[in-house]
């Protein structure tokens, strides 16, 4: 230790544990320690090169305690800079560096006023102070530790006294740093030495208590260290990729952790590197997706979508398929669709179907016009001209098109075109019906119509005879629709009616709108209904139970009659007299968007997975394509 500086055993967190070289010559070949490095610059600027070659560091290390007192060692969290230098006489400075009076002062005010702001100096730093300083203990005030307490002679014969005017009480008794400033430096090795020994001998679970109690104690020095140390050594010994996880897990497990992600977090971890990229796109994982129901689409959408996205291996690109999907579906949610209008009928129109290429609609002007879908045509390209009246209900499967009317009758259509011939007719006219005929479905076997008249009638599509009429309805019925084994019916009795297909008969009634129903679809749990009291209610299939209600209070409903609604695996979308179409949530029932662009009220709707097709009393058909944007 001989060849350190004994008063100024510094230990800097950039320089851990080495000493400033002690020397008795030019002060710029200081090295390690910034603090003497600033205090030979000062040097440096106030003294001729003679002077400087006769002061040490020794000697600039005996001032040292002068430097930056408050900002170091005092307690207070306010840290209330003292100004030691007006309690400093010229001719102190004078005699120590040598010089004129104004100058000693100046370089006192240089040495005062450096801010250690390495904090190079530990808390066990103990200089041989030429001087000492007294800090008075008379008012409640911040002080300095208690190594600084006690009155002193100053060599100038003079007192000197220093208080900082601070709220804050004084430190009372011996802090830690006073008691580590007496241990030597020779002591402070030895026990350094005796600890790693002890160290040494500890187990992985006792070194790592024993760090964990030495963090605790650790200040901003020593946390920047250990930063600044254990980052080149944090990862020795381990492979390039020790810190991706799924570099070290089978395949299988880092295919099972990543299915729990969500698609949007799942696309976020294919950003983060090359492998982390192919294991995210294992189409495994978006195939899960797409089989999931809220993203499921119909089995023609679902056939088209598979051809176009077929690689030249012959497999499935499902990541772009579910793209494509999600897509959809946030557009859906989003309202974010274009729109196109066709113009044609002179009165409001009742009645839409659509397919992949045309638009059929039924008006009250007494035509069907058929609109071409992938043309950019507001214009329809032919008009079937055949009923009497109001065309009210129409179903379109294939080429074959079935309609209602007005005048009581139901007429069945081939709409089978070719290049250069075409034998669109009416092919069967039902009559039967004593009323307006309403409602209708069609499958390859049989037409159920129901009526103004108050019935249900079950033709045979192929020779257009009557099978069987059911009645039980005491109002006109406005809506139906059937699946294999029954038919379910609303009225403008209120009532929704359960009918037994092969026997005809009614095996439950449903009561609880309040006007007539207009609309209505189930599916193998539930019914949804809409009504002329402007609300759309949820019923158990099983038992007639109303499960819920949507209304314009509670729900943010349509504000005028619903006059039609349709809905799939996820979705309801209702249209009504206020000129709106809504699209619900199927499973809560909260409103997701409201779309608007009718004039008029919306009487009619279809749609599938990517479009939805309106009309209205505006005389207009509209197009709403969610595909687009």
């Amino acid at each position: 230790m001989e060849d350190f500086c004994e008063n100024c055993f510094a230990q800097c967190h950039s320089c851990y544990l080495r000493p400033v070289r002690y020397f008795e010559g030019n002060l710029n070949e200081v090295h390690n320690c910034l603090l003497c490095t600033k205090l030979s610059a000062a040097v440096q600027r106030r003294f001729a090169p003679s002077n400087m070659k006769s002061a040490s560091a020794t000697e600039l290390c005996a001032n040292l305690p002068l430097l930056d007192w408050v900002n170091y060692y005092n307690p207070c969290p306010c840290h209330q800079v003292v100004d030691l230098n007006s309690y400093i006489p010229a001719s102190h400075t004078q005699r120590r560096f040598g010089g004129t009076s104004k100058r000693g002062s100046g370089i006192a005010r240089n040495l005062l006023s450096f801010s250690r702001k390495c904090f190079s100096l530990p808390h066990c730093y103990k200089p041989r102070h030429n001087f000492k300083a007294d800090f008075s203990r008379e008012s409640s005030q911040c002080y300095t530790p208690a190594m600084y307490e006690g009155r002193f002679t100053c060599p100038l014969d003079k007192a000197l006294t220093v208080a900082a005017a601070c709220p804050h009480p004084p430190e009372t008794g011996v802090g830690l740093n006073s008691r580590l400033q007496k241990i030597s430096p020779s002591e402070f090795k030895l026990k350094v030495d005796v600890m790693k020994k002890w160290f040494a001998e500890f187990t992985d679970d006792q070194k790592n208590m024993m760090l964990k109690s030495l963090l605790g104690q650790c200040g901003i020095s020593q946390n920047h260290l250990l930063s600044v140390s254990i980052a080149p050594v944090m990862h020795y010994r381990c492979p390039s990729n020790c810190e991706d996880p799924f570099s070290w897990f089978p395949p299988s497990v880092s295919m099972n952790i990543l299915s729990f992600l969500d698609p949007v977090d799942l696309c976020q971890c294919g950003q983060v590197c090359q492998r982390w990229s192919i294991l995210a796109s294992e189409p495994s994982l978006w195939v899960g997706f797409c089989r999931q129901p809220q993203w499921q689409l119909s089995r023609p959408a679902e056939q088209k979508q598979m051809i176009t996205y077929r690689l030249p291996n012959g497999q499935i690109d499902w990541k772009q398929a579910f793209a494509e999907r999600f897509r959809l579906h946030r557009n859906w949610l989003k309202g974010a669709c274009h729109v196109r209008t066709f113009y044609g009928h002179t009165q409001g129109v009742f009645c839409v179907q659509f397919d992949d290429t045309r638009i059929v609609s039924g008006s009250s002007d007494k035509t069907i016009k058929v609109w071409n879908i992938r043309t950019n045509s507001p214009w329809s390209v032919m008009t079937l001209v055949g009923h009497s009246g109001t065309v009210r209900c129409l179903h379109l499967e294939g080429n074959r098109l079935v309609s209602g009317s007005s005048d009581c009758t139901i007429k069945v259509w081939d709409l089978s075109t070719q290049h250069t011939w075409s034998s669109i007719a009416c092919k069967v006219t039902m009559v039967g019906h004593t009323d307006t005929v309403r409602c209708l479905q069609v499958d390859d076997e049989k037409v159920v119509s129901g009526s103004y008249d108050q019935s249900l009638k079950v033709w045979n599509i192929k020779t257009g005879l009557c099978k069987m009429t059911l009645r039980g309805h005491e109002g006109a019925v406005l809506c139906l629709q059937f699946d294999e084994s029954k038919i379910i019916s609303g009225s403008c009795d209120r009532t929704i009616k359960i009918w037994k297909l092969t026997r005809g008969r009614c095996i439950m009634t449903l009561h609880g709108h309040q006007d007539a129903v207009t609309c209505l679809q189930f599916d193998t749990s539930k019914i949804v209904s809409g009504s002329l009291d402007r609300t759309i209610k949820f019923w158990n299939l099983t038992n007639g139970e109303c499960l819920s209600t949507l209304d314009w209070m509670k729900s943010e409903g349509h504000t005028g009659v619903v006059r039609c609604l349709q809905a799939d695996r996820w979705k309801i979308v209702s249209a009504g007299d206020d000129k709106t179409l809504k699209v619900w949530s199927l499973e809560t029932g909260q409103r997701l968007v409201t779309l608007r662009n009718h004039t008029d009220g919306v009487t009619c709707l279809q749609f599938n997975d990517s479009i939805i097709i309106s009309g209205s009393y505006d005389q207009t058909v509209k197009l709403w394509d969610f595909s687009v944007c």
